[in-house]
């Protein structure tokens, strides 16, 4: 979502095989377009992550005719500074977690559901996937 919204020429998500042939080829168009820059966004866990598509574009550098300059952002680049929401919330999740070991409960993770601060189990946390809208991924294509 974030990829769309930013305007990217290209998102690259895990549950999607990408050939990075496709993705420059991509790029072309939006250069043959006007465009002088573009936007990859990689999701963690893609096959082909940042590293290894700067890697590819550098090898392929002469044969695809641009350039690539890769930048990883961290966590607080993603989501900016903290604002008061946020330092409240780190407070009321650390206080809990705190008093969830003191209670003797472990495994699980501290977080807030519907504004009230509860546990999961960490194995209903690992096996649980928010499915991915695989009609947004076609709606990117068809807009291109």
């Amino acid at each position: 979502m974030a990829g769309i919204a930013g305007g990217a020429e290209y998102v690259v998500i895990p549950e999607v095989d990408v050939d990075p042939e496709e993705i420059a080829a991509r790029l072309a168009k939006s250069y043959d377009r006007g465009k002088e820059h573009a936007i990859v966004v990689v999701a963690e866990g893609a096959k082909y992550n940042a590293s290894k598509l700067d890697e590819y574009f550098q090898t392929h550098r002469e044969r695809l005719g641009f350039d690539l300059r890769m930048t990883i952002l961290g966590h607080v680049q993603r989501g900016g500074n903290p604002g008061a929401f946020d330092r409240i919330l780190a407070s009321k999740l650390g206080a809990a977690a705190v008093e969830t070991l003191r209670r003797g409960e472990h495994g699980v993770l501290v977080g807030q559901i519907r504004n009230e601060i509860k546990t999961t189990s960490l194995d209903i946390v690992a096996s649980t996937k928010k499915p991915l809208d695989l009609n947004l991924v076609e709606l990117a294509r068809i807009l291109d």
